[in-house]
């Protein structure tokens, strides 16, 4: 029996992605900064793909080491092994659980020295697990007197390990549901989704009695290939655009999401803010034949 979403309730859906995407797409002052070629992975699952921005201001030899592995092809033809749903997909040569290989272990990058450099885009104070939220050039983050960290949003990209805090090597994992944030400053988050979060959804899960991890090789999702952007002629290169964090009219959009001022909302949420629930926009385009 095939069970319908009812009307009423599809059309409300309509209506709250509305608020959003209008919220993103129409906000005065709203700029776009374009990836740097040299951070974005193209990653690709069966026919569909996904946009990985890295991050090497937090985890610089994370991100040496992921590209390496990258422009090795190392990661062609492997699976995601271990998917639990509502927590994370994790795939690579299965050395997170005890298959060894020959790759260097990493060194944890869990935090940075808190700099006025850092470009940090305040979301909250008071945050349930740091005293401040924030974004820096489009990653959540979070913070303290000392130190600054990534955090554990949906599409936050990690390097898995073992006990030990330097044992990460090649296995990564994506955070695919609600925002697993105790694990802050334990896993290195070298980079993020930043399209493709629909196919990262279709990943094939496993059981929860076994951890997620999908024993029959047949049943798992598969990685076809992943490109370093650097690695494709300009000419055949896609232009990736993300919402710039930095950007005035970046305020004016949390604010709107922070105080819901929409008839729709009869009864008004507190005015606060979760870092993890600001979507970050992504537009994609070709390069122009009209541009020399």
């Amino acid at each position: 029996m095939t069970v319908g979403i009812p009307t009423s309730l599809a059309r409300l859906s309509g209506f709250v992605l509305a608020l959003v995407t209008t919220s993103v797409f129409a906000q005065d002052g709203l700029l776009w900064r374009q990836l740097d070629p040299a951070n974005t992975v193209y990653m690709q699952i069966g026919k569909d793909e996904v946009i990985f921005e890295l991050n090497p201001l937090f985890a610089p030899k994370t991100v040496e080491q992921f590209r390496r592995l990258v422009n090795e092809d190392f990661y062609r033809s492997l699976s995601f092994y271990r998917v639990i749903d509502g927590f994370v997909a994790q795939g690579g040569d299965e050395s997170d659980i005890d298959v060894p290989n020959s790759q260097p272990k990493l060194a944890a990058e869990f935090e940075l020295e808190r700099a006025e450099e850092h470009h940090w885009t305040e979301v909250q104070r008071g945050d349930l697990f740091a005293p401040e939220t924030g974004f820096i050039d489009g990653f959540a983050a979070a913070q303290d007197d000392k130190n600054t960290w990534l955090t554990h949003c949906p599409g936050a990209l990690a390097m898995a390990r073992n006990n030990e805090p330097d044992t990460g090597s090649t296995d990564f994992y994506i955070v695919i549901g609600q925002a697993p944030r105790y694990l802050d400053r334990n896993l290195t988050i070298f980079g993020r989704v930043v399209h493709g979060m629909d196919v990262v959804q279709r990943i094939r899960r496993g059981k929860t009695q076994d951890n997620g991890v999908i024993g029959k090789d047949e049943d798992r999702s598969r990685i076809s290939k992943m490109i370093l952007a650097s690695e494709i002629p300009v000419e055949d290169r896609k232009e990736v655009y993300v919402m710039d964090t930095n950007s005035p009219g970046f305020n004016d959009y949390m604010q709107a999401r922070r105080i819901r001022s929409h008839e729709f909302f009869h009864h008004k949420p507190p005015a606060v803010l979760d870092v993890c629930q600001v979507p970050i926009g992504t537009r994609i385009e070709k390069p122009s034949i009209l541009i020399p």
